[in-house]
Order: C-alpha cells, then structure tokens, then sequence
C-alpha cells in the first residue's frame, strides 16, 4: 500500500485561510480523504484559526490610536523616492552624454599627440 503524499505547512495555512486557488484546494481536499492523518491535521489547524479569530476579533476591530492616526497622516509619502530616483536616472545619462560628446571633441587633438 503506498503512503499518503504529506502536505507542505504552507498549503494546510493557505487551505485553512482560504487563500488557495481553486483547482489547488481541490486537489488539497482530494488527498486529505484518503489521509486520515492529514485529515485530522487540517480539522485541528481549522479549529485553531476559529479560535485565534474569535480570540482577536476584538483587538482588530479597535480604532487606531489618535497618535498613531496623526503620525500616519502626517507623514510623507512614499512616491517621493520614486521622483528623485527619477531624476538621479536622468542626471547620470545627462552626464554620461556630455562625458561622450566632450571625448569626442577632443579625440582629434589626443590622437594628433599621440601621433596615430
């Protein structure tokens, strides 16, 4: 008789969370019936996530404290390093053109000095 296939924790944790794909639940779900360990595994992970659920639901439906809410509201946003990462990318090409066109100025008076 060969051995039930074990389930990665992580795919109990998505099954348990509802966060797996259809097909994937469905295969998940196929295997668990004929693995009665890994049945009971899954019912124990499921009674576990009910519970934390009902234990913090509370918590996570308090308001944020107003010094937090101030904080965040006031604090600046994060698309400004997008800008100036921007505009550090156009300087480097601004200055690697004139680098290009100053050489090739001055390739004509290097290569009369150098004799080629």
């Amino acid at each position: 008789m060969t051995e039930p296939t074990r389930i990665p924790d992580r795919i109990f944790n998505a099954l348990v969370d509802g966060r797996l794909s259809a097909r994937v639940e469905r295969e998940t779900r196929e295997a668990l019936e004929s693995d009665s360990q890994g049945s009971e595994r899954a019912a124990t992970w499921q009674r576990q996530s009910e519970a934390l659920h009902a234990a913090l639901a509370p918590i996570a439906r308090e308001p944020l404290p107003l010094s937090m809410m101030l904080k965040l509201r006031h604090d600046k946003p994060v698309a400004w390093h997008r800008d100036s990462t921007l505009w550090s990318y156009v300087g480097i090409f601004a200055a690697g053109v004139a680098v290009g066109l100053a050489l090739d100025l001055a390739m004509p008076t290097l290569r009369a000095l150098i004799g080629i």
